[in-house]
Parts: structure tokens; C-alpha cells; sequence
């Protein structure tokens, strides 16, 4: 798939230059070839997010979104080949309503039709650029929050994943190049995960549909983490603490830089319940002692656990 990020991005150069030197229809079906391409490396990686999905079920069914994946990426490949369609129909009845820059004549009542139908066209571009638009956005925020909850709970180890806000914003400011930069991370964070995972690579071009999840298991399946407000949070599945956008408990602590964005996670196992710091800077404890480098540490009915020190929790089960 890197070889089709590499070549998407070579067409959508490509089409950014033929716009300069005149070549509308040439520069939209590079543009139409590099949509295309994105979206197909969208959906195998769909298709391996699925697998990873399907391999710690048991880890994610509580905290993950869903199949609306697939939907969007088609959204997104129909809208952009619709823009560039689109595009050339606006680009030639602009040509032939507007045939020169300077001196063109008054348009006359008889042609009202032509600037009826070129706002018409410009309406539809815009309406497609927005789909578009929202589409890119969701798939960058998605994607990029549920493999970093994949990589939490699989023990490879998390990364600081920035918002769809992020990519966006520097995609806008060069002109959508970031964007492929995003795309090519995102295949990489999927074959480290497959790696560290044993997980075999799939040439299967079907999605492999996730296992059913697991009995319940003997002990309490939900637990409470009780806040220092006294109000309490459920857990019913693995759940991230930290100030990231992707945490499952933000905390609420007058040192909140004392509190990494993925600082601990809690996580559901069929003997009970553990938590792991995830490399924290200023340590995660419990009951008073710091249990960083110390992995999975087994949680009892009143323990108390405190983030960096700031923030203080009562685990209840």
C-alpha cells in the first residue's frame, strides 16, 4: 500500500501542475486517479483495522465507534471524484460566459440561462467540496483514535496522536500535501501492529467479520473509579486515563501538566482488574507506590490511585 500512497501522491502533484499550465482536463483525471487511489488505500486499511478489531474484541467492544468506516470512505472517494467532475463542466461554462477578461461585453437578458447554470454548477462543487470535506476530517479523526486505542491495548505501546484539527490545518497550508503524510503514518502504525501482533498479513480482499465476544467472566464485570467530587465513572471495559482527546477518563486536576495524555490505562481481564502506567512522567500510583516500569498491577475493591500525584481515584468493585 505505500507504493499507491507514493503514486497518489505523485498524481496529485501532477494535477496541481497541469492547473498552471492550462491543462484543466488532464490535471482533473490525475486528481480523479489519486482519489481513487487514497481511497483504496483507505479500505484495505479498513480491512486490516477490522482484523486488529477482530483480534482483541474482547479489549475494544466497549469503547470502539463501529463499521460506519466503509461508508465514509466511499463518501469520500464519490464526493472528490465528483468535485473534479463537476470542475470541468463549472471551468468550460465559465470559458464560454466569460469569453475575455477585459472589455467582455454586457451579457444579455437571453443568456440569464448560462449564469443560472454556472451557479448551479458552483453550488454543486461546493456542496460536494463540503461532503468532502466532513468526510476527510472524520476519517482523520477516527482512524487515527482507534489505533492508538489498538496499540493501548494490545501492549505495543502508545504514540501521541494528534486531532483531525492537526492534520487538517497543516493539510490546508500545503495545499493538501500533509494529507498523504497522514495517510502513509497510518499504514505504518498497522504494520507495527502486525508485527509486534503475530497477526499474518491477509491477501484477502474480503474483511474478516470479528469473533463474538466472550462469555462474561466470573468476577464483577463492572467496576467504579470514584472521583474526588464523589461522583463515580462505570467501567465495563478497558478505559485510558490521561489529558489526551482520546482518553477515556479526562482528569480534572489544578496540575493538569503533571498528567500525561495517555497516562494509565485500567484494563478488564478474566482474573479481575489491572492497571498499567503508560509511561508516565510523573508516575502513577497505588496506594502510595509508584508502579511505573512495574506493568500490570492488579486492582482490589478500595484501592486508591493517584495520577502524578494530583489526582487522586478510589477503585471500587
Amino acid at each position: 500500500m505505500t507504493l499507491y500512497i507514493y503514486l497518489a501522491l505523485i498524481l496529485y502533484a501532477a494535477s496541481i501542475g497541469l492547473v498552471l499550465v492550462d491543462q484543466i482536463v488532464a490535471s482533473v483525471a490525475f486528481s480523479i486517479a489519486s482519489t481513487v487511489l487514497v481511497g483504496v488505500v483507505l479500505l484495505q486499511a479498513y480491512r486490516e483495522v477490522e482484523r486488529l478489531k477482530g483480534r482483541f474484541w474482547d479489549k475494544l467492544a466497549n469503547i470502539w465507534l463501529g463499521g460506519e468506516y466503509a461508508s465514509v470512505i466511499w463518501l469520500f472517494i464519490f464526493a472528490g471524484v465528483g468535485i473534479d467532475v463537476l470542475s470541468v463542466f463549472l471551468w468550460h461554462q465559465a470559458a464560454s460566459t466569460f469569453p475575455t477578461a477585459v472589455g467582455a461585453p454586457m451579457i444579455n437578458p437571453e443568456e440569464a440561462g448560462k449564469f443560472l447554470g454556472l451557479g448551479a454548477l458552483a453550488l454543486g462543487v461546493l456542496a460536494l467540496a463540503l461532503v468532502w470535506f466532513v468526510a476527510w476530517a472524520y476519517l482523520i479523526e477516527v482512524f487515527t483514535r482507534d489505533l492508538y486505542f489498538i496499540r493501548v491495548v494490545s501492549g505495543v505501546g502508545g504514540f501521541k496522536p494528534h486531532s483531525a484539527t492537526f492534520y487538517i490545518i497543516i493539510s490546508l497550508i500545503t495545499v493538501g500535501f500533509l494529507y498523504f503524510y497522514w495517510l502513509y503514518s497510518i499504514w505504518r502504525w498497522i504494520s507495527q501492529l502486525k508485527t509486534s501482533t503475530g497477526l499474518p498479513h491477509s491477501t484477502s480482499t474480503t474483511p474478516t467479520h470479528p469473533a463474538p465476544p466472550p462469555p462474561p467472566p466470573v468476577f464483577a464485570s463492572v467496576a467504579f473509579l470514584v472521583l474526588p467530587d464523589g461522583s463515580r465513572v462505570e467501567l465495563r471495559g478497558d478505559a485510558v486515563l490521561g489529558r489526551s482527546w482520546v482518553a477515556s477518563i479526562f482528569p480534572n486536576a489544578p496540575w493538569l501538566n503533571r498528567i500525561s495524555e495517555a497516562h494509565a490505562v485500567i484494563r478488564r481481564k478474566t482474573d479481575g482488574w489491572y492497571i498499567e502506567d503508560l509511561g508516565s512522567q510523573y508516575g502513577t500510583y497505588v496506594n502510595g507506590r509508584d508502579v511505573r516500569g512495574a506493568g500490570e498491577v492488579k486492582l482490589n475493591p478500595g484501592d486508591v490511585i493517584s495520577l502524578g500525584g494530583v489526582f487522586t481515584l478510589v477503585f471500587r468493585a
